[in-house]
């Protein structure tokens, strides 16, 4: 017999009989208690269909009905299975599982049409409605109107503002449908005039991953505010050579050669840093108007290998007494240049131009600027409590040599004269310096000499007597001629002191208003 012949054996109303309608409940279990030899065929001979009209009973022959073999159980009769013996489940479920597989096949192949009516909600239209029908019929409604939506946003072009206000409320929306260049600008103008970063870096991202780079650049170029928030986004990101590289196609060398520098100085060791300088030199900063910052960048890498030189020195030193006095709180490596000349005055401020951590080779070496540079020095030595005079300072302004120039202020203590200079005191602000100074713990005699720059009479008067400075005292009433006033101050003087002898003998000696 053919499969078709067998098909429409089998599919025909005479042969099926209507109790298989019940084998395709969803609550039974169909299960096969028949003899395993009835699905094994000779050789040669075709397989004949059993016999659904009758049979033995029970008996496991060929003339027998496969249904007599079939058991169908509903949910309530497990309990009952349960209770029952299960001493030929082990023995037996290796070979009923292979057959029951078989089965289970077989009877969905011969399905009766009848069967198939039972899931139509249609049929109980009228007398009883299949409940899991009308829920499956709901079910696909709404699968089929969620993907006519999708199909809609996925493939209609909607109108630009419609799109943007969706990214703005934060609403579904897709880009996809956006194909021709002309939609995706407009799409993207659309987005610059809401202002908001949102929907214009969703709309620069969508231009970028679908067209050429250079068009791309060159639709950038115009429009500088998404420039601005696609550069942020890529530094967010850390995507710093997309960054450069897009800076580069842009025609703004300097950025990009900024940017390199960056990238270079997040390298983890001094070696790593100088070795990735010197890469962004020669890719980035060739151009004729970036001469001023290449030689920054050269400047940076020679205060690295000098700070690196230092630090190694100063590991190994142990004779130099400012060492050992004042021990390093932490490697001068990698510090600014101002940090280095602070620490190199601290340690090395007496050694020669040829010592790497002279003050006076560093100055030379780089480009400090006169009020950065005696700012540095005078709070450097400060810190070792060494106070420069005014004179010495503008030794430093002027270039000439350390030694000779630049000692101790523990000579000039005895002295109290007004030092004339021009150099200190066009550069810093006298008054700061004064409370830098005090705040240091400087002696009174060495802020008289600062006071005294001060070209305001009440502010020299306020500072000294707020900082107790005697000598500050009685130089400003000597210079006003006020007899009566510093007569009337000597009285706060401890008498015998210094300061108190000089007020009287200007008394004896000077020429005063009253």
């Amino acid at each position: 017999m053919s499969r078709a012949e067998n098909e429409a054996y089998w599919g025909s109303t005479d042969t099926a009989p209507s109790a298989l309608d019940n084998f395709f409940d969803e609550d039974c279990e169909v299960g096969w208690t028949g003899n395993l030899s009835e699905f094994h065929f000779s050789k040669g001979k075709p397989p004949q269909p059993p016999n659904l009209r009758g049979g033995v009973e029970g008996g496991g022959g060929g003339g027998g009905s496969i249904t007599d073999n079939i058991t169908v159980r509903s949910a309530s009769d497990w309990n009952i299975v349960d209770a029952e013996g299960t001493g030929n489940t082990s023995s037996s479920s290796s070979r009923v599982s292979g057959v029951g597989k078989a089965i289970g096949e077989k009877l969905d192949s011969w399905k009766p049409p009848s069967v198939s009516i039972k899931w139509n909600s249609s049929q109980g239209q009228g007398s009883s409605s299949c409940v899991q029908c009308i829920s499956k019929d709901t079910e696909i409604q709404q699968l089929k109107k969620r993907l006519e939506n999708s199909y809609s946003r996925y493939n209609l072009t909607l109108p630009p503002d419609d799109t943007v206000n969706r990214i703005i409320l934060a609403q579904p929306y897709s880009l996809e449908s956006y194909r021709s260049l002309e939609d995706k600008l407009a799409l993207l103008d659309t987005a610059l005039g809401t202002m908001d970063g949102s929907a214009v870096l969703a709309t620069v991202l969508h231009l970028k991953n679908s067209v050429k780079k250079s068009i791309f650049t060159t639709e950038m170029q115009t429009r500088p505010q998404a420039c601005n928030l696609y550069m942020n986004y890529l530094r967010k990101r850390h995507k710093y050579s997309e960054a450069i590289d897009f800076l580069s196609l842009l025609g703004k060398p300097e950025d990009a050669a900024i940017l390199s520098y960056e990238l270079a100085l997040t390298g983890k060791t001094p070696e790593v840093k100088i070795k990735n300088m010197e890469k962004a030199l020669d890719s980035h900063f060739t151009h004729s108007s970036l001469s001023m910052e290449a030689k920054q960048v050269k400047d940076h890498i020679k205060l690295i290998e000098r700070q690196m030189a230092i630090d190694e020195a100063d590991s190994k030193d142990f004779t130099n007494p400012m060492l050992m006095k004042y021990p390093r709180a932490a490697s001068v490596t990698e510090k600014s240049l101002l940090t280095t000349l602070f620490y190199c005055c601290m340690y090395h401020w007496e050694a020669g131009e040829g010592h790497l951590g002279s003050p006076l080779a560093l100055r030379k070496a780089f480009d400090i600027n006169d009020r950065a540079l005696l700012w540095t020095v005078l709070r450097g030595r400060a810190r070792v409590n060494h106070w420069p005079l005014p004179s010495e300072l503008d030794s430093w302004l002027g270039s000439k040599g350390l030694l000779g120039a630049l000692g101790s202020l523990t000579s000039a203590f005895g002295g109290s004269g007004k030092i004339l200079t021009t150099g200190i005191k066009a550069t810093l602000p006298m008054d700061r310096v004064v409370h830098t100074l005090h705040g240091s713990g400087a002696p009174s005699n060495v802020l008289a000499v600062y006071i005294g720059l001060i070209d305001s009479v009440d502010m020299r008067l306020k500072l000294a007597v707020n900082y107790k400075c005697h000598q500050a005292v009685i130089d400003v009433h000597i210079s006003q001629k006020d007899r009566t006033a510093l007569e009337h101050y000597m009285k706060e003087i401890p008498a015998g002191s210094p300061e108190y002898l000089k007020a009287e003998s200007a008394l004896k000696t000077a020429k005063w208003k009253n």
